[in-house]
């Protein structure tokens, strides 16, 4: 099990209690496994000459990681010597402020350094350590968390694209994801410096209060937008907003109505995200933001496409949403209807049936977000397969 389903594991036994082996029968997990041979298949037939996908250091990136976690890595070296050329192709593009992206046009440096250190601490190869300690410190920095502002700010703690004043729920999730991956390398026996293990607790202090800002959840959350009807309370929106810098707040699934005032409405792929990150965060199980988000992801139980948008960032919200029950660590999730869910495999139906017969996955119905794009949508659903079949594959 490599670094980046052992931090999942690790964050499962915290949340948990225990750690379990994935419910899936071998019919299923041989299905994953054939699935994800073709997906490898495709995405290697699709490898650029200079070892990249798209010549984009974050779609590679995200390729490696879906390429890393499958059974192919390690039974063909194919597979492997394919993701050591990406990731070869992703440090090329390091900073000496730590970050790494490629400066151009729809290039973004904290979104780009989050991905990219996801991927480079999953592979965990000697050669890449000083990389991924300078991008760790370069998303805990003032250059990326919006730590400089007022603690009352909605931005306050928060991580956007880095080109643009602004941050957002779905930059920050995935910044987190690299820095809890990355955790222990501020901590003993990797390091002898108290502040920069006092560094790591103030970046998760700040964006805690940013996660509280984005959710539906009137209890922890004064916020104008708030809507505390049961369709919204304890979900997630995509932007906060920010008063020093003019923002307003915004979600991707638009504005209700509730009880005579009009906010902005949760939707699955934030609400996820946010459920993540919290996780991430050790905001303990119990508490009511934690729980608030969950009865949320009850009462809109779905894979069949990401709550509150239908089409739109069907495969980011799958991915996401495997990650996250995953990290929670309850195999059954029961609606609001009192109908359990084997979750995992609901989930593994699902995106295997979205398969398409050349290996490939991608969303027919919107390419919103990027998800036109076979290489990245199938990256999404191998990867999401593979934290679906809980690190058994190998």
């Amino acid at each position: 099990m490599n670094r980046h389903l052992s931090l999942l594991a690790a964050l499962v036994l915290a949340a948990a209690g225990n750690l379990f082996s994935a419910p899936l029968d071998e019919p299923r997990l041989a299905a994953v496994r054939e699935s994800l041979g073709r997906g490898a298949s495709f995405l290697l037939s699709r490898q650029q000459e200079d070892g990249s996908w798209f010549r984009h250091p974050a779609i590679t990136a995200l390729v490696c990681m879906s390429l890393i976690d499958s059974p192919q890595y390690a039974s063909d070296p194919t597979v492997k010597a394919a993701a050591g050329r990406g990731l070869d192709f992703v440090v090329r593009f390091g900073k000496a402020d730590g970050s790494i992206w490629a400066e151009g046009a729809e290039q973004y440096p904290n979104y780009c350094t989050a991905v990219s250190l996801v991927a480079l601490a999953a592979a965990d190869r000697p050669g890449d350590r000083e990389i991924v300690r300078r991008a760790r410190d370069f998303l805990m920095s003032p250059a990326s968390q919006f730590s400089e502002l007022p603690e009352t700010d909605p931005s306050y703690g928060g991580i956007g694209y880095g080109k643009r004043g602004r941050p957002d729920l779905s930059n920050t999730q995935w910044a987190l994801e690299a820095l809890a991956m990355t955790d222990h390398l501020d901590r003993e026996p990797l390091n002898h410096d108290p502040e920069k293990a006092k560094q790591a607790d103030l970046a998760w202090e700040r964006a805690r209060v940013f996660l509280a800002n984005c959710q539906n959840l009137a209890e922890t959350n004064q916020a104008a937008w708030v809507m505390s009807d049961p369709a919204n309370r304890g979900g997630f929106i995509y932007m906060p907003g920010g008063t020093e810098e003019g923002l307003e707040p915004e979600s991707k699934a638009g504005e209700g109505e509730a009880e005579g005032r009009r906010g902005l409405r949760s939707y699955g792929s934030m609400t996820y995200a946010g459920f993540k990150s919290m996780l991430y965060a050790k905001i303990e199980k119990d508490d009511v933001r934690v729980q608030a988000a969950f009865d949320w992801i009850r009462r809109h139980f779905t894979f069949a496409e990401n709550p509150g948008v239908g089409p739109q960032g069907h495969f980011y919200f799958l991915h996401t949403a495997a990650k996250a029950l995953h990290v929670f660590g309850e195999e059954t999730v029961v609606d609001m209807a009192g109908t359990p869910h084997a979750w995992r495999r609901v989930f593994v139906d699902q995106v295997l049936a979205m398969q398409k017969p050349e290996g490939f996955w991608v969303n027919d119905a919107s390419a919103r977000w990027m998800e036109g794009m076979p290489e990245l949508t199938t990256a999404y659903a191998m990867m999401a397969l593979e934290i679906a079949a809980g690190g058994t594959l190998k």
